[in-house]
């Protein structure tokens, strides 16, 4: 595909996943600011990044980002922990617009939460081996105690549709046994797949417990970076190198209100041609 141009009223805020997790940060982001334009890719046709290697998760990401170049976005938002914590520095390397996040405002909303200074997190194995929620949140609140579950079997249930009965609900308990144990006060969702688990989480953890809204806090920390607010209604445009039914029910759930949005396909091809890294 060529040099995408970008039409309407405003530069677009560029938002991207591995997968359809990152569809919860956009609908809280299209929530937040309805005036804006937002340019979406979920990277579906390889996902799950988690169970790569980092260089090859750095190759993925800096792919997506390059496209996503190509509407000069205003801003950037980094829908997916895995990337957040493994190639950072270098999806920012590609954008002259701010690039947030999920990983740092999902931490300092836990930071802020936690009574006891015993925080839970849920993540990825990508995520839970690279600490990165660990390494932030003992710089946030001292003497804290993280206990850190991989949880792999959860972003392919998501990808699948699979997210309600007693399978998922099954899953999630067994995955939640060790921050019981720790007795937390406060559970991370650092994978943004994880918010399609939000009620099979708080329902086993107790309503006692804070689970950090990441979608929410990342879009207050958005709206920090952004001028006044444009005065048009803004449009969503999803990008997905592999559209199937799973992604077409997840925007109906999440989107119902917006008369803007179109869904297109981006070829696997077009994305790996894209030589972003030496």
């Amino acid at each position: 595909m060529e040099s995408q141009s970008v039409t309407g009223h405003s530069r677009p805020i560029a938002v991207f996943d591995s997968g359809l997790g990152g569809l919860t940060v956009l609908a809280a982001l299209c929530q937040a600011l309805p005036h804006e334009n937002f340019v979406f890719l979920a990277d579906r046709a390889r996902v799950p990044y988690a169970s790569l290697s980092p260089a090859l998760i750095s190759r993925y990401a800096c792919e997506c980002a390059a496209f996503l170049a190509d509407f000069d976005p205003k801003a950037v938002v980094i829908a997916c922990n895995t990337v957040s914590a493994v190639a950072l520095k270098d999806v920012e390397s590609i954008f002259s617009a701010p690039v947030i996040n999920v990983l740092h405002p999902t931490a300092s909303a836990a930071a802020k939460l936690t009574t006891n200074r015993r925080i839970g997190v849920l993540a990825t194995t990508a995520t839970v081996k690279r600490n990165t929620y660990a390494t932030v949140l003992k710089e946030l609140v001292p003497n804290v105690e993280i206990t850190s579950q991989g949880c792999p079997l959860l972003v392919p249930l998501v990808e699948e549709g699979w997210t309600q009965g007693d399978i998922p609900r099954l899953i999630v308990e067994h995955y939640l046994d060790r921050l019981k144990a720790a007795l937390v006060d406060t559970v991370v969702l650092g994978c943004t797949h994880y918010e399609f688990f939000r009620e099979h989480i708080q329902h086993a953890m107790g309503r006692h417990v804070n689970l950090v809204n990441t979608p929410s806090v990342t879009a207050e920390e958005l709206k920090l970076l952004l001028p006044e607010p444009q005065k048009q209604q803004g449009s969503v445009t999803i990008y997905s190198s592999d559209v199937t039914d799973a992604l077409f029910k997840v925007v109906e759930s999440l989107f119902l209100n917006s008369t803007d949005l179109t869904i297109e396909t981006v070829s696997v091809e077009d994305l790996s041609k894209r030589k972003v890294l030496a």
